[in-house]
């Protein structure tokens, strides 16, 4: 299994932040955010780790370097914005170096704890769908990627940022699913990432990928994320705000069991 990490976007809803640094290495506790995501991953069994990145993202080379002080082994692709903006264009930068079943994370997401990732990995491999897509429960659906689902977990619809009248009958026990990440694609994704066309924004979403796999027949799985792991997209500055919150209050968790590794300079 590969990881592909996708950290090209600017973080603009971060400003002025993100005008000295990415997104993805802003800290929540001790860690940038996008630290996380690479121990999770290596801790999974994942090594061999791409990051996505693009213009101005180069602090986030300089402070993973290849990835060995975390046990892993990490390279980078870089997603040219001319030639299309949006998931579905970031992972489509994969495509060369890609020939096995690979798992997807954003780099601004922030999951705790984040063991579920191993198990989200081994569900996917042993049921075989085309793709896995990892659900965390939210109750307001407007600003996510939203999945209806059978009891058995089969993926039937997925709408980005819908209006409520869009996802009647989506409900799972009172909330939405919202696609959070991961995603574990095989990697005929890539063939239909080709036929995704752009969003109204001009951005190429991989839910829309995804959606034209569920038309053409494509097996696909929603894995539902546990109800005790937190999560937020600190791409806003109250959701990292929300997840500072939440690691204060639960700091002996974080450095419960947690070896700390030195940094190569």
């Amino acid at each position: 299994m590969i990881g592909l990490i996708l950290a090209a976007g600017r973080g603009t809803r971060m400003s002025p932040y993100t005008d000295a640094v990415p997104k993805e290495i802003l800290p929540v506790a001790d860690k940038p955010v996008i630290e996380y995501c690479l121990r999770y991953l290596g801790a999974a069994g994942v090594e061999r780790i791409f990051v996505v990145l693009s213009n101005h993202k180069s602090p986030l080379i300089e402070y993973i370097k290849d990835g060995s002080w975390l046990n892993v082994h990490v390279a980078y692709l870089f997603q040219d914005m001319r030639l299309g903006t949006g998931t579905a264009k970031a992972v489509e930068t994969a495509k060369p170096w890609v020939n096995e079943d690979f798992v997807v994370l954003y780099g601004d997401a922030f999951f705790h704890p984040g063991e579920f990732a191993g198990d989200m990995i081994r569900f996917h491999s042993e049921k075989g769908p085309s793709v896995t897509v990892g659900l965390y429960r939210v109750a307001d659906p407007r600003a996510f990627g939203i999945a209806k689902i059978s009891g058995d977990g089969v993926l039937s619809d997925l709408i980005e940022r819908p209006r409520l009248g869009e996802v009647k009958g989506f409900e799972d026990d009172g909330f939405y699913l919202a696609n959070s990440g991961p995603l574990v694609f095989k990697p005929e994704v890539f063939d239909y990432i080709e036929k995704t066309r752009p969003s109204p924004n001009g951005e190429y979403w991989i839910t829309d990928t995804i959606r034209i796999m569920l038309r053409e027949g494509c097996p696909a799985l929603g894995y539902r994320i546990p109800r005790d792991v937190f999560w937020r997209d600190v791409g806003t500055p109250v959701a990292r705000l929300e997840a500072e919150e939440y690691a204060l209050r639960n700091m002996k968790n974080f450095n419960k069991g947690s070896k700390r590794h030195e940094r190569k300079v």
